[in-house]
């Protein structure tokens, strides 16, 4: 493997790991080859370069930072809530199958990778029909109020978080994206499809952006509830009963209302970055947190750079470099099969980065 492809997969392998670091959350390495940026990893691929990087640990199930152990029980604590939830909204999403106008809705943010606590609510992404956006909206707002699962004022944990909508004819969403925003990358790469796995299909392609990060095939199908001919059916009846000039009406009123309640709401707000209100796209996130996200994800990956950078180490200047963290050797001892430039690299490192290391 040239040089210049073996950094770049050094830097993929640590840019991943370092985005979910961020939540305290671990990946077990089918995950990390699964999600990782760039180019899917096979097992034994991944294998081979943890067991030459000093900066990563492997255990049975997880690959996390080195002096970051406590991340796998945390994720292991936040997988336990998140899975509830996820069963709790396919319970209730099985029957949004016969609304009017939805045509996909999809798991979203932090719970689409298992990161949940507590006091997590559940954040959908939803799609609906051309021209029917608000009426869809409506059919959604209502199901779920009806059934007490609609998160609204101090009520969140456990609810659904129905912050962002947007029509057929607006699924490129590249201009939603910060100039510098992984969450967003990742956001879009996570997401999982309830219902609507065609309309899941198209969302993907119209965001061909996504291949700068991703040079892979795209289309999760984890957590697909099966379609169900008896809502589905119920839906072709009710879209028949909104249809035409009644239906278009209705679409008109409720847009009218919808957009100006919103535009008051966010007059509100200092910061309106997480908020888009316009015909065909909703989106009400009145603390967006990417931009501070990718700082951090930048600012930990920066930390690493000089060893993405470094050429493999020999076995002797592991064993060195392993005994000087046992034995807390001073700063200055080089092993004798180590060049002047890599020692001073790893020592510069270690007096930087003490935290790394167990």
């Amino acid at each position: 493997m040239e040089e210049s492809e073996l950094i770049k997969r050094k830097r993929a392998l640590l840019q991943t790991i370092i985005f979910f670091d961020i939540f305290d959350f671990a990946l077990t390495r089918e995950e990390l080859c699964d999600y990782m940026l760039y180019k899917k990893w096979t097992l034994a691929e991944l294998k081979e370069f943890t067991n030459h990087e000093l900066f990563l640990v492997e255990t049975h199930s997880h690959v996390y930072l080195k002096g970051r152990p406590l991340s796998v029980k945390v994720r292991e604590d936040k997988e336990h809530y998140a899975r509830k939830l996820i069963k709790k909204t396919k319970k209730y999403v099985k029957f949004m199958q016969m609304l009017p106008f939805v045509r996909m809705v999809a798991l979203c943010n932090n719970l689409s990778f298992y990161n949940a606590e507590r006091e997590s609510d559940i954040d959908l992404f939803i799609v609906a029909k051309k021209n029917r956006m608000f009426l869809a909206r409506s059919m959604v707002w209502l199901y779920t109020q009806i059934l007490g699962v609609r998160r609204h004022g101090r009520k969140t944990r456990g609810r659904f978080c129905l912050t962002f909508f947007v029509a057929e004819d607006a699924l490129n969403l590249e201009h939603i994206k910060l100039e510098n925003d992984i969450y967003f990358v990742f956001w879009l790469r996570l997401m999982r499809p309830l219902i609507g796995h065609e309309v899941y299909k198209d969302l993907i392609a119209e965001n061909k952006w996504i291949n700068r990060y991703f040079e892979y095939e795209i289309d999760d199908k984890k957590h697909l509830l099966p379609e169900s001919k008896g809502l589905k059916k119920i839906q072709r009846i009710t879209e028949f009963l909104f249809k035409g000039v009644i239906g278009d009406g209705i679409e008109y009123v409720l847009r009218k209302w919808q957009i100006n309640r919103s535009l008051k709401k966010a007059q509100k707000l200092e910061n309106r970055d997480g908020i888009i209100i316009s015909n065909n796209i909703l989106k009400f996130h009145n603390e967006d947190m990417r931009a501070k996200y990718h700082s951090l994800w930048e600012g930990r990956f920066g930390q690493f750079e000089e060893f993405v950078q470094a050429s493999p180490l020999s076995d002797y200047d592991k064993q060195f470099l392993l005994q000087y963290h046992r034995t807390q050797t001073p700063f200055g001892v080089r092993s004798r099969h180590t060049d002047d430039t890599k020692s001073e690299t790893i020592v510069r490192h270690l007096q930087k980065e003490q935290i790394q290391v167990d």
